[in-house]
């Protein structure tokens, strides 16, 4: 009878944690919807140029002196933006079309500050956090891509100049 019990427990733990995790929860949600045509083509416009725009520009270097959760927002940006960079001077060549408008569309997204959760708010850039997660695990062999390309082809040169 005991051992009874337990099966029925162990099956009621296992149901209830199936049910728990075909939930929907905030932390699945995207928020890129909050995204306009007009602020993916800022961020175009400023890739084209080879620049950001200046109050994004700021704003990673404040989220560079903040937390750690700010420090990788700051950090993970800076390399999608490095990313598109390479990749709109045609050095490097393996981000498609589409991976360059998700990570357009989450610099985007980083940039505003009036967003799902405002980042004038405590915890205020745990929605920016979640959506430079979220695509950094989805084109994360692209990013392993980038960095071992600008090891092999950047780094070296950064290298000689510097001597």
């Amino acid at each position: 009878m005991i051992e009874t019990r337990r099966n029925v427990l162990v099956t009621n733990r296992m149901t209830t944690a199936v049910a728990f995790t075909t939930q929907p929860t905030a932390a699945r949600m995207s928020f890129l919807y909050l995204v306009t045509d007009g602020d993916l083509q800022q961020m175009r416009d400023a890739i084209a140029r080879g620049t950001m725009p200046p109050d994004f520009d700021a704003k990673l270097k404040k989220l560079a002196a903040g937390s750690l959760l700010h420090r990788s927002v700051e950090q993970n940006c800076r390399l999608f933006i490095a990313l598109l960079m390479a990749a709109r001077d045609g050095a490097f060549v393996e981000a498609d079309e589409s991976e360059r408008e998700r990570l357009l569309r989450v610099l985007a997204y980083v940039r505003k500050d009036d967003d799902a959760m405002p980042d004038y708010k405590p915890e205020g850039f745990a929605d920016d956090q979640h959506e430079v997660r979220a695509v950094a695990m989805e084109l994360g062999a692209l990013l392993q891509a980038y960095k071992e390309w600008r090891l092999r082809h950047q780094v070296p040169r950064m290298w000689v100049t510097a001597a």
